[in-house]
């Protein structure tokens, strides 16, 4: 494998603080319920996404199929063995292609901005695999989600945050995409830049 191509990264401290705190309403772990999660589902007239196997699983766990589902296989740095992907593929009601993207750890890539934009655009329901890691995919998706978008990822060991996608969380998601790119020389400036 090539270094050059795919150099170890790493958040600087002051962009990672701001990684860490959730973007939107956190709800903890012991608080999550049914009834919970789908009222605030029931205020969203757009698109539900979940990143993270986690966060993913809770929803299915509730009969709740998001439009598009960013996982990896992978829950707090283990392989996880999961039936997600069959669970939503195998939906009778609903039409649901498997994409995949490579996305290092700690990194953005343009392939997986345009698989997120992509699965986005139209009607049917996506499941985006990642070879890699998914975690800082939530930006792409609050920046790239349609309006009024519920956007569901985990806060480890906390519990899951839910982002209602607007103007300002779409800045926000913007801002920190830039300024990893900044920092990790990532080039995928022309894809943040509108």
């Amino acid at each position: 494998m090539n270094n050059q191509k795919n150099p170890k990264v790493s958040i600087p401290p002051d962009i990672l603080q701001v990684l860490k705190k959730p973007l939107g309403k956190l709800i903890l772990d012991s608080d999550i319920t049914e009834k919970k999660i789908r009222k605030e589902i029931a205020n969203s007239n757009s698109k539900i996404i979940t990143v993270g196997d986690r966060s993913t699983d809770r929803l299915i766990s509730f009969d709740i199929y998001p439009d598009l589902a960013i996982i990896d296989g992978v829950e707090r740095r283990q392989e996880k063995r999961s039936t997600l992907t069959d669970r939503m593929l195998n939906q009778k009601d609903k039409d649901v292609t498997k994409i995949s993207c490579n996305n290092p750890a700690g990194t953005i890539t343009k392939e997986a901005i345009t698989k997120i934009k992509f699965a986005l655009s139209g009607q049917k329901n996506f499941i985006l695999q990642v070879i890699g890691e998914e975690d800082l995919l939530t930006l792409p998706t609050c920046y790239f989600a349609p309006h009024n978008s519920l956007v569901c990822y985990g806060q480890p060991l906390e519990g899951l945050v839910l982002v209602r996608v607007n103007d300002s969380i779409r800045r926000k998601a913007k801002e920190l995409m830039k300024s990893i790119n900044n920092k990790l020389l990532t080039g995928y400036d022309d894809v943040v830049a509108v």
